[in-house]
């Protein structure tokens, strides 16, 4: 079967830019080189970046080489990934830099898995929801899941404990909002609701003293990688993109759809199939996550090392925080429009 890169990579490019990213700024560029190549780059110009700019945009640049892959397979043709395929050229703290090349194997087509299907199916169905979640927490079969995914990467996904999920609240309330400086890209209205008791925003998620209108004990998780190098950013990106939209394709817009067993009474210890959810707006929710790394940044932007929200150590270096529930789908936000790339 003959396959036309040239002509598909309109496509390849509209399902990256779905990909997402710090302050929706979408700081990647993939180019075409013919007859079976394409490179991602990092294109942002100027002075050497600082290292909690440099690590989100590679992390954000590693999820839109994940779209990329399921965008190549799902038309039936194998891939080889090249990770930094040239030292001279993958500098991410002096981009631009060269950060992947994928190579299409053209001459084999090897049918998609059912998985892969699935997660392309999810790339449109993704969202970002900065708002309360109505229903949580998410169940913990969907959890592992998540963690499984991740691992599949080269990273690893943890749900971090109720004391931890606060300590790392209280440390995103005491620190400036932006402190890598990003550009933004998130309209206002995307940050939830405006705060009543003169507390101070966190970047992307939610005030953490608004505990009427959001969650009291947030289902926080936590993604780390072995290193802290460009090549673990990659890993992790690709490892956070994988899980997040593992976790899409458990929607409960239907009342039998993937989540349903989660919630359904059993018999005989088997979920029943046919059966009504009790939560009489659950079909108008679906599981999405938010970010919330602020304090990672200011460690970052400190020059010390980033620590773990818990007191025990661990060989990992933490790369992201995301709050994990079920958010009403009318409130998700999308990635901005695509541009030219």
């Amino acid at each position: 079967m003959s396959y036309d890169l040239q002509a598909d990579f309109p496509r390849i490019i509209r399902v990256a830019n779905e990909a997402p990213s710090v302050f929706n700024t979408q700081p990647w560029k993939f180019e075409l080189r013919p007859p079976d190549h394409i490179n991602l780059w990092l294109p942002v110009q100027g002075e050497p970046m600082n290292k909690a700019r440099a690590r989100e945009y590679v992390i954000s640049c590693g999820a839109a080489l994940f779209n990329m892959r399921l965008a190549i397979r799902v038309v039936g043709h194998d891939l080889v990934v090249w990770l930094l395929p040239d030292p001279t050229r993958a500098d991410a703290m002096n981009p631009p830099a060269l950060l992947a090349s994928v190579e299409i194997v053209t001459e084999r087509v090897k049918k998609p898995t059912i998985w892969e299907q699935e997660l392309y199916e999810a790339i449109e169905r993704r969202h970002t929801n900065r708002w309360p979640y109505k229903i949580i927490p998410a169940p913990l079969p969907i959890i592992t899941t998540m963690e499984d995914a991740a691992a599949q990467e080269g990273a690893y996904l943890r749900l971090l404990h109720r004391h931890e999920a606060r300590r790392c609240m209280r440390r995103a309330a005491g620190v400036d909002p932006n402190p890598a400086g990003f550009p933004n890209n998130v309209s206002p209205a995307d940050y939830g609701p405006t705060p009543t008791h003169g507390s101070r925003p966190t970047r992307r998620d939610f005030w953490r003293d608004e505990r009427r209108r959001f969650e009291h004990n947030p289902q926080l998780m936590a993604l780390s990688t072995d290193d802290d190098q460009p090549l673990d950013w990659l890993r992790a990106g690709q490892g956070l993109q994988r899980a997040i939209l593992t976790a899409t394709r458990y929607s409960v817009s239907a009342p039998h759809g993937l989540t349903a067993k989660d919630h359904a009474p059993r018999r005989g210890g088997v979920p029943t199939r046919r059966h009504l959810l009790k939560h009489d707006d659950l079909a108008r929710n679906g599981l999405s996550v938010s970010f919330l790394t602020q304090w990672l940044e200011e460690d970052d932007m400190a020059g010390v090392a980033r620590q773990w929200p818990w007191r025990r150590r661990l060989a990992e270096v933490p790369q992201m925080i995301m709050r994990v529930g079920y958010a009403d789908e009318q409130r998700n936000t999308r990635t901005r429009p695509d541009t030219a790339r």
